[in-house]
C-alpha cells in the first residue's frame, strides 16, 4: 500500500479491529448481563424480605397507642370512682404516658441494621440497572463503516473504562453480600 493509506477509511486494518472487538465486546456484554441479571432477581427478592420484616419491627420504636388509650381511661375511672364516692379523694389530670416512652437500644440497632441492609439492597438494585443501561447503549447503534464503527466502538469502551463500569459491575456482589451480612446480624440479635 502507499504511504499513509494505511489508515484510509476503507483499510483492512479496521474490519480485523471490529472483528476482534465484536468478540471481545459479545463476551463482556454477555458476562455483564448475567451477573447484573442474577444480581437483580436476588436484590428484589431480598428487599422484600427485609421489608416484611422492617413492617413488623419499626412499630416497636414507637409508643403503643392503645397503651396511652388505657392510661386515659383509667384515670377517667379513678376520677369518677373518687366522685362518686364522694370521699374528696382527688386524682391528677391525665398525662400520656408516651412523653417518656424511649425504645430499648437494642430494638433501634436491630432496625437500624435492618434498614442499612434495605439500602444497600436497593442502591445494588439502581446500580444493576445502570451497569444493564450502559451495556444496552455499548452495544448498540454502532455506524456500519468499519473506521466510523472502530471509532466509535473505541470511544464508547474509553467512556465504559473512564466511568469505571467494570468497577461497579464487579462491586455489585459486594454490595448485596453486605447488605445480607447486616441483615443476618440484626435477626440473630432479634432472635437472641
Amino acid at each position: 500500500e502507499p504511504t499513509g493509506t494505511g489508515l484510509g477509511p476503507e483499510a483492512e486494518v479496521w474490519r480485523v479491529y471490529n472483528t476482534y472487538a465484536e468478540k471481545y465486546d459479545k463476551e463482556m456484554l454477555e458476562t455483564y448481563k448475567d451477573s447484573t441479571d442474577n444480581l437483580l432477581i436476588f436484590a428484589a427478592l431480598f428487599s422484600a424480605a427485609v421489608t416484611a420484616f422492617l413492617v413488623l419491627s419499626l412499630p416497636v420504636l414507637q409508643a403503643d397507642p392503645s397503651q396511652a388509650t388505657l392510661d386515659a381511661l383509667t384515670i377517667i375511672s379513678a376520677q369518677l370512682s373518687a366522685h362518686s364516692a364522694g370521699n374528696g379523694a382527688t386524682v391528677g389530670p391525665y398525662q400520656a404516658a408516651g412523653d417518656d416512652f424511649s425504645p430499648a437500644s437494642s430494638v433501634i440497632f436491630i432496625n437500624g441494621l435492618w434498614i442499612m441492609s434495605l439500602f444497600l439492597s436497593l442502591s445494588t438494585s439502581v446500580l444493576a440497572m445502570l451497569v444493564k443501561q450502559w451495556m444496552r447503549v455499548y452495544g448498540t447503534g454502532l455506524p456500519s463503516t468499519d473506521r466510523e464503527r472502530a471509532n466509535e466502538r473505541q470511544s464508547r469502551y474509553d467512556g465504559l473504562v473512564g466511568w469505571q463500569v467494570a468497577g461497579i459491575a464487579n462491586a455489585l456482589p459486594v454490595l448485596i453480600h453486605l447488605a445480607v451480612a447486616l441483615f443476618l446480624i440484626g435477626l440473630i440479635m432479634y432472635l437472641w
